[in-house]
């Protein structure tokens, strides 16, 4: 096993509509001591891709049971103002994964519309400007059945397979595995969230050193059908 660094960005500017992200990540790494190299990961938050997307509403002029509507396929749970909701883009989570934290007050911000395309833009812009081949995850903060606390999962992922899978293979007793596949990608994303903290403003971490399988796949991968699912 290699040794797994975890580094973070520091200095970006507030993220607004329309800014390019990637574009500005590269520039601040040019002038950091910071370089890109072969292999490292991006994990960037949900609420700059966001930003930088135009999700921001204004709840001065829309209510914010409204944009959970907007935002919901399927209401799971309803306890007093929270909702558990299922997202259109199949996210289960609180209030739709709408965000009032780290934002003007009266504001919200929604989710990217599409988190996987966003990824795999920054990652080709990444890559087309630095020459170095990188993967990219976009992370968001959700809670977790039966267990207290949060915890940070990627919402969408480019250049790097979602999953590790171990069945088939044999574990150190030379037993087989039939059920064992590792979420990489939510591992990525709650390891880059230890440099991340929310009051002290790091949006964008590198993983480095972690060896991964490049893939097609994106964070859509993660997500179970209804079918699977014992939860619901």
């Amino acid at each position: 096993m290699n040794e797994i660094s975890i580094i973070p960005i520091k200095g970006l500017p507030e993220v607004k509509k329309g800014d390019d992200l990637a574009s500005m990540t590269f520039d601040l790494i040019n002038k950091s001591r910071n370089e890109i190299k072969d292999n490292d990961i991006f994990v960037i938050t949900q609420k700059i891709v966001s930003k930088s997307e135009g999700m921001e509403r204004d709840l001065n002029k829309y209510e914010f049971e409204d944009l959970i509507k907007s935002e919901t396929k399927q209401i799971i749970r309803k306890r007093g103002d929270l909702i558990i909701a299922k997202t259109k883009h199949g996210f289960i989570c609180a209030n739709a994964g709408i965000d009032k934290s780290n934002i003007e007050k009266n504001k919200a911000l929604l989710l990217p519309e599409d988190p996987n395309k966003s990824a795999h833009k920054f990652r080709s812009q990444i890559e087309t400007s630095s020459g170095k081949t990188v993967a990219v995850v976009i992370s968001d903060t959700f809670g977790r059945a039966w267990r207290k606390g949060q915890v940070n999962f990627a919402i969408g992922s480019s250049g790097i397979s979602p999953i590790t899978n171990y069945i088939g293979k044999f574990d150190s007793f030379n037993n087989e595995l039939f059920a064992t596949e590792i979420a990489t990608i939510d591992e990525i994303a709650s390891a880059a969230e230890l440099v991340m903290e929310k009051s002290i403003d790091i949006p964008i971490a590198i993983i480095r050193g972690l060896k991964y399988e490049s893939s097609n796949e994106n964070a859509e991968l993660l997500i179970r059908d209804d079918q699977e699912d014992f939860f619901l």
